[in-house]
């Protein structure tokens, strides 16, 4: 975990992930989880690792919007850009320092893959849910390892079907997603097409609804949304 929040630390932490999704792929990635976010978050919401604040104020039937980084340069963003978001430093693998069953729903996307230690983070983030309430998540279809900061680490690499099965909530919805789209990020060529001039003529709807057909068979990433059951004890 450390290797990759460094990734996004120190005095231009925010600029460096504005940057990282500003190309025109990940644009469109965001617009795809936004829409299953769009689905299901109502309420009061808390984001495990909130990031930028990029789902803040765009979710309309969400009446507060609170979460937590482990950058204190995102947590200070989000203050300065949303001064309605509660938003605090925390690790992940400290817990979650809110109270039982305070939140329709609970968040944690782009960040499960590199953490890990998901039996105790999953753990957490139902337990702050409440009883009906939603946690959505996702994860990697297989591990991978990664140069990160000259430093190689392994993502995806925890069992997330057994983590989710040792929970007290059941799968609502399960959406595969990271088919073409991160495989055309990673190809230089198709790469350049697409955020260049010549992409201009693919609108972003053919794009999305490309890699939505394509994630039944080559998706890469899951997001996966659970309801908390009502009582422990069913």
């Amino acid at each position: 975990m450390d290797t990759y929040a460094k990734k996004f630390s120190g005095s231009k932490a925010v600029a460096r992930y504005q940057a990282k999704l500003a190309n025109r792929i990940d644009r469109i990635r965001h617009q795809l989880e936004l829409a299953i976010l769009l689905r299901h978050a109502t309420g009061r919401v808390f984001d495990c690792t909130i990031g930028i604040g990029r789902f803040v104020r765009t979710l309309p039937n969400v009446t507060s919007y609170e979460g937590s980084d482990l950058s204190p340069e995102f947590v200070d963003y989000v203050r300065r850009m949303f001064p309605e978001v509660r938003c605090y430093e925390g690790n992940l693998l400290d817990g979650i320092a809110e109270p039982d069953d305070a939140y329709d729903c609970v968040i944690c996307l782009r960040s499960l893959s590199a953490i890990g230690h998901l039996d105790k983070i999953l753990g957490e983030m139902v337990r702050i849910a409440a009883p009906g309430g939603l946690v959505i998540l996702d994860y990697g279809r297989k591990p991978i390892t990664l140069n990160l900061n000259c430093e190689q680490i392994t993502v995806d690499g925890a069992n997330a079907e057994a983590a989710i099965a040792q929970l007290s909530a059941d799968v609502v919805e399960v959406a595969r997603c990271d088919a073409l789209l991160t495989r055309a990020k990673r190809s230089a060529r198709l790469f350049r097409v697409l955020t260049g001039k010549a992409g201009r003529f693919i609108p972003d709807r053919v794009l999305r609804a490309i890699e939505t057909c394509a994630a039944y068979f080559f998706w890469e990433r899951q997001i996966v949304v659970l309801r908390k059951r009502i009582s422990s004890l069913v």
